[in-house]
């Protein structure tokens, strides 16, 4: 080694980092073509659902992940 190098200091070993959450899916949303009162009824019922799924799977994801948060802090 020359006079004035000096060796480079340790590098900290990474912090790994484990999530127990699920994973997010893509939410789909039904279609819609309604004809009728009753169609747009209908569809209406179905895109209600779909919010309802979608807004349970991030309700979990988040209450998953504020659980991990306080266990870090």
């Amino acid at each position: 080694m020359c006079v004035s190098c000096t060796s480079a200091p340790v590098t900290p070993a990474p912090v790994i980092i484990s999530s127990a959450c699920p994973r997010v899916t893509l939410c789909p949303m039904p279609g819609s073509d309604p004809h009728t009162n009753g169609d747009l009824s209908a569809d209406i019922r179905q895109l209600e659902h779909a919010l309802i799924a979608c807004a349970l799977q991030v309700e979990t994801v988040k209450h998953c992940q504020d659980e991990l948060d306080a266990k870090t802090h």
